[in-house]
Order: structure tokens, then C-alpha cells, then sequence
């Protein structure tokens, strides 16, 4: 597995991580745990997000980071990168 499958893998575990504490702080509003797990995360999953904006292009069309011109089209798209 090359440097950008293991990125793209440690982004959907996060993800997963999110999605998972978000259902228990849906019915565990007040658990300071699940909040400081929460925060953490997606601290983490911002952090590699952007490490992966930058190496590889954005993921999603909200994360193109040039302000001059529209470069989401110039790009493969996220699904036909693997194939590179």
C-alpha cells in the first residue's frame, strides 16, 4: 500500500470513529468522554484531510483550496485517483 492508500485509509477511520460517537453522544449528551473522544477525532481527521488536500487534491469539490480559479474539474476525481 503506497503513502496515499494508508492516508485515505487513516481518513475513513476517522470517519468511521466520528460516525460511531456521534450515535452515542445522540443518546449520551452530557458524557464528557464521549466529547474529549469526539474532539479528538475529528481534530485528527481534520489534520489528515488537509495533509491529503495538499499532497493529493482535494476530496471534495468544499475543499479546493485556489481562491483564482476553479481547479476541481483539472483533476482526476477522488474515485478515478486509485486507478493511478
Amino acid at each position: 500500500m503506497n503513502q496515499k492508500d494508508k492516508l485515505l485509509q487513516i481518513i475513513q477511520m476517522y470517519g468511521f470513529a466520528l460516525d460511531e460517537i456521534i450515535l452515542y453522544l445522540d443518546t449520551h449528551p452530557e458524557c464528557q468522554d464521549g466529547l474529549d473522544y469526539y474532539n479528538k477525532y475529528l481534530a485528527l481527521k481534520k489534520a489528515a484531510v488537509e495533509e491529503y488536500n495538499k499532497l493529493y487534491g482535494p476530496l471534495t469539490a468544499e475543499q479546493v483550496l485556489s481562491r483564482n480559479k476553479w481547479t476541481w474539474v483539472h483533476e482526476p476525481w477522488p474515485w478515478e485517483r486509485s486507478a493511478n
